[in-house]
């Protein structure tokens, strides 16, 4: 290996732990002043908090250690040259995948399992039982990673094809398709996971559709998911375009708020499709998905170039040089939070706007946002540094703040 490939990947794993000490210094920081700030929240927010930022460390680490020991081992080339023997370009491709997001999947699942089950059930935010735990882990592997396996031909194709501007046909494809899984995700995709139910009649279902009709958007269907079998946390959310547009409230958030509140929460969803925010995130991530393809192109080129061999592969378009695509497109994707989540913090904020303006009611904003935070265990404000670096939507501090002082006028 090149002496500055090996001084770049040593100076960034340096400047990875750096960043992770920053993190941990600017988030104790910030505890101890909310305890000043706030001297009624509980010791089990602070406790959820810390172990949090245990799980997010370990977990950034593994983003990019797993993929360049898959690469330094020569694992990677070892699983692609047993499944390229004797086998077409699709088939060796699906073999590999199948292989390699298996064992990423093996590897993380103890982490996975920590994050999100016991450490749920150690705060009392979930009364999950394991085989539930387990059916929505394998189900989100098969749906969300073991598909892919069956598509790595494609981007392999343009990269053996098109060696100089892969990255723009891969980047133009991603176009229809991010407009299609949009269309199609919440209508086929969603239900796998969960039961989602027309809302019943009556008075909260008719004084969300009176919502909907004021804001133009009466097409839109209202589906309850019942969460309850997953966590006591509370959520709503609007998904989805043209015929599949709906509006998805928790059975958790019914159950556990007002009515005002429910509304509130809904009419917050509404200004999220009304501002069209679903068709600027498209956009955006369209546009996003062409600079960061551009990047890994030029990244990995020089990867390759410098490499020497060291990971026992010639060209990228040897199915071996996966881990190396996605260490790469984890690094942008990391480096580039800081933009697209002010993106979503402002879109979150217009969403806020809209949702006092159609219900005209501060008081049943802020405290529907208040019992979120309190059901989940939040905190009321984040670190700025941690805010900006990963917060999508504006602290509780921030939102409350803004519910009580927006100009209706």
């Amino acid at each position: 290996m090149d002496r500055r490939l090996n001084l770049v990947i040593r100076l960034f794993f340096l400047l990875l732990l750096i960043f992770i000490a920053i993190m941990f210094i600017s988030e104790f920081r910030n505890m101890k002043q909310l305890k000043i700030d706030y001297p009624d929240l509980p010791q089990e927010a602070y406790d959820l908090r810390k172990d949090n930022l245990i799980v997010w460390a370990t977990a950034l680490i593994l983003q990019f250690l797993l993929p360049y020991l898959f690469l330094s081992t020569r694992l990677s080339q070892k699983i692609s040259l047993w499944a390229g023997r004797g086998r077409g370009m699709i088939l060796s491709g699906i073999l590999y995948g199948i292989i390699f997001f298996t064992i990423m999947y093996l590897i993380k699942l103890p982490l996975n399992f920590y994050s999100s089950f016991i450490l749920r059930h150690k705060y009392g935010l979930t009364s999950q039982s394991l085989a539930r735990w387990l059916e929505l882990s394998l189900k989100s592997f098969l749906v969300n990673q073991l598909a892919l396996a069956f598509f790595i031909w494609i981007p392999y194709y343009f990269i053996y094809s098109y060696p100089r501007s892969w990255w723009l046909h891969m980047g133009l494809l991603l176009i229809p398709l991010v407009v299609f899984m949009v269309f199609i995700w919440p209508m086929y995709i969603d239900p796998i996971f969960n039961n989602y139910s027309p809302i019943e009649d009556g008075a909260l279902a008719g004084k969300i559709n009176e919502l909907l009709d004021k804001a133009n958007i009466s097409d839109a269907d209202i589906f309850v998911v019942d969460k309850s079998r997953d966590t006591k946390t509370m959520n709503a959310y609007m998904t989805g375009i043209f015929n599949s547009k709906r509006i998805v409230l928790w059975d958790t958030t019914i159950n556990n708020l007002e009515e005002e509140e429910v509304l509130a929460i809904t009419a917050h969803e509404i200004g999220h499709y009304v501002e069209g925010h679903i068709w600027k995130t498209i956009i955006l991530s369209c546009i996003g998905n062409i600079l960061i393809l551009y990047l890994v192109y030029r990244s990995a080129n020089w990867v390759m170039y410098n490499s020497n061999l060291r990971f026992g592969f010639r060209n990228l378009f040897n199915y071996a040089s996966l881990p190396l695509f996605i260490l790469l497109l984890n690094l942008f994707l990391f480096l580039s939070n800081p933009i697209s989540n002010y993106l979503s913090r402002w879109m979150e904020r217009e969403a806020d706007s809209y949702e006092i303006i159609l219900t005209e009611d501060r008081e049943a904003a802020v405290s529907a946002m208040e019992k979120l935070y309190d059901h989940s265990l939040g905190l009321p404000r984040p670190s700025n540094f941690y805010k900006i670096w990963y917060n999508t939507h504006p602290p509780l501090e921030e939102r409350v703040e803004f519910y009580r002082t927006f100009n209706l006028d």
